[in-house]
């Protein structure tokens, strides 16, 4: 693997990315709400929208997500990712942007989201727009955190 370098912009060609918040094998209605948006943003960028979901025993979960309009998901299913935890979920999710490089990473603005977007924007040296109303300018935020 490479060496990650955060200010190659013209490198993050991973489509746009959507954290897909579960609790105890259920999907958050967020999650549902940001593949929505994240279709109509893909789609106007020209690329594919994938989630991300974490969490032991989730694979059949994954499988909801096509509905809304994902193109695909990334599973990481493991045990010690049942449970929410900051640094756990932070490097996972570091790590997997390390590896694929998405253009866009949406993350709901709940308790978990409000946690995890500052700390994976501040660890890989990204910025972060948090609570906006209405989608901004698509060119104005390329390759930053939104957390909705």
């Amino acid at each position: 693997m490479s060496t990650f370098n955060s200010s190659d912009v013209a490198a993050f060609k991973g489509g746009v990315w959507v954290f897909c918040e579960q609790r105890q094998g259920s999907m958050m209605p967020t999650s549902y709400e940001l593949i929505s948006e994240g279709r109509k943003l893909a789609d106007e960028l020209g690329t594919k929208l994938y989630g991300i979901l974490l969490g032991d025993g989730i694979e059949g979960i994954a499988k909801e997500l096509g509905g809304y309009g994902a193109d695909g998901v990334y599973v990481c299913d493991h045990p010690l990712l049942k449970d929410y935890t900051t640094d756990g979920y932070t490097k996972v999710i570091c790590d997997v942007i390390e590896e694929y490089k998405p253009e866009i990473m949406l993350i709901g603005a709940t308790n978990i989201g409000r946690d995890l977007g500052p700390r994976c924007a501040a660890r890989l040296h990204r910025s972060i727009t948090s609570a906006f109303k209405s989608r901004p300018t698509i060119c104005t935020f390329r390759r930053r955190f939104w957390v909705r």
